[in-house]
């Protein structure tokens, strides 16, 4: 019953949820509650659904701003924040149906890669989406909490997401204060949270900046700016501590990226960077600044039958990576020649065009021995979900969606051309 304290029970794997959630499975579990993936039979799409503990929630007031919080977030569209479609109770127990975005969390493809430090491309590749889905929630007014790398999921085509939105404060037109802040990760906590401050309304999406100048820490050192195992300690050290620069921890890295990490790890939130934006294109600042000119130019070639789309699509290209090589053709069947004449470092191809479409042109590249590890990007407006899983058992390396979102084809193109 409705304002009755009951133990949260896990729905079971066939189990309907509200006469329309079939739970297939449970994806995760922690301290708030527990992530299932489940089937909207009425809408014939994927969720996933985190219940929500009934001990954090036990009065109205925190049961109505998890309401406000979910209203406030469903009105987030954006490519790098997980979308919110319904918010409802099972018994006291408030739960969120979000969007499901199959892959893997930042935290375990860090460690699948054994924490080896990511060049800077590589990294500017995560960060990027990661900032503009912060972004895109602080110009709602709302404040994660809460980032870090298990809370960004990484899903098909390499698309970053921000995830876990359970701890979102709603900061419009008022000051969020640590004293009803539910919890975090000690690791990526800015000191103003960790230390139970109260913040201006101004400042506080800098708790945002500041979990992300942590995340980019971790990811270009390989290790985040402050360990310990004791929480207390660990929380001590990012109160009073200055972190180490990178480019000490790592000499290879231009010592501008130092100015840029650290200053979104300021103490002080009035001294520190203002926005996710700004962080974002302070790291593509330093990194147009450190593109050393070679007679080795990275090259691309763009096969698609659309002239407009073409078009487009270079400008972005060489937008995202300052003097690439862009070879632009208008059919499969031209790409392969182009190919075969001078093996390009990265292939972005139409999945339907004329000549050899981007599945036969897929194929026919991995059949040159010279080219099987050459990066294939296939866009289409037709194709879906069957095809991607064809094209990446072929090895093709993304897979995006027209009209094509810039900010995430940039991204991907960085990070398939890390020398360049």
């Amino acid at each position: 019953m409705p304002g009755e304290a009951s133990e949260l029970r896990v729905p079971e794997p066939g189990e309907l949820l509200d006469g329309k959630y079939r739970v297939e499975a449970t994806l995760g579990t922690g301290g708030q509650g527990v992530v299932l993936r489940a089937r909207d039979e009425q809408l014939a799409r994927d969720v996933a659904i985190k219940l929500v503990r009934p001990e954090l929630v036990s009065d109205r007031y925190t049961r109505d701003q998890f309401l406000r919080e979910a209203r406030s977030m469903a009105r987030v569209r954006h490519p790098n924040v997980v979308e919110i479609y319904a918010f409802g109770e099972i018994g006291d127990a408030p739960y969120f149906v979000m969007e499901f975005v199959p892959g893997i969390d930042l935290y375990h493809w860090f460690r699948q890669r054994k924490r080896e430090p990511l060049s800077l491309d590589e990294a500017i590749g995560i960060l990027e989406q990661v900032c503009r889905g912060a972004d895109a929630m602080h110009q709602n007014g709302a404040v994660h909490h809460d980032l870090k790398p298990s809370n960004v999921l990484i899903g098909p085509a390499f698309r970053c997401v921000i995830t876990d939105l359970g701890l979102t404060r709603i900061v419009a037109g008022t000051k969020t204060s640590g004293k009803r802040f539910l919890g975090g990760t000690p690791g990526y906590l800015s000191p103003e949270v960790a230390a139970c401050k109260d913040t201006p309304t101004e400042l506080a999406p800098r708790s945002d900046v500041y979990g992300i100048g942590a995340i980019a820490y971790e990811l270009l050192v390989g290790k985040p700016p402050f360990e310990h195992e004791d929480p207390d300690e660990l929380i001590r050290l990012h109160l009073t501590r200055a972190p180490e620069p990178p480019s000490l921890r790592r000499p290879e890295l231009p010592a501008a990226v130092d100015r840029v990490v650290l200053g979104a790890l300021a103490k002080d939130p009035r001294q520190r960077t203002a926005t996710a934006g700004e962080f974002r294109r302070g790291l593509l600042e330093v990194r147009r600044a450190t593109v050393m000119p070679s007679t080795d130019r990275a090259s691309i070639v763009i096969a698609d039958d659309d002239a407009d789309f073409r078009e487009w699509i270079t400008a972005v290209v060489e937008d995202a990576v300052p003097g690439i090589e862009v070879r632009v053709v208008p059919d499969g069947t031209s790409a392969l020649t182009e190919i075969m004449r001078r093996r390009p470092d990265l292939v972005i191809a139409d999945l339907d065009m004329p000549g050899l479409n981007g599945v036969e042109l897929t194929a026919a590249i991995q059949g040159i021995p010279e080219a099987t590890r050459l990066p294939i990007v296939v866009t289409t407006a037709v194709g879906g979900a069957p095809d991607w899983q064809l094209l990446q058992s072929m090895g093709a390396r993304g897979f995006l969606l027209k009209p094509v979102d810039p900010s995430t084809l940039a991204s991907l193109v960085r990070r398939l051309l890390p020398s360049a």
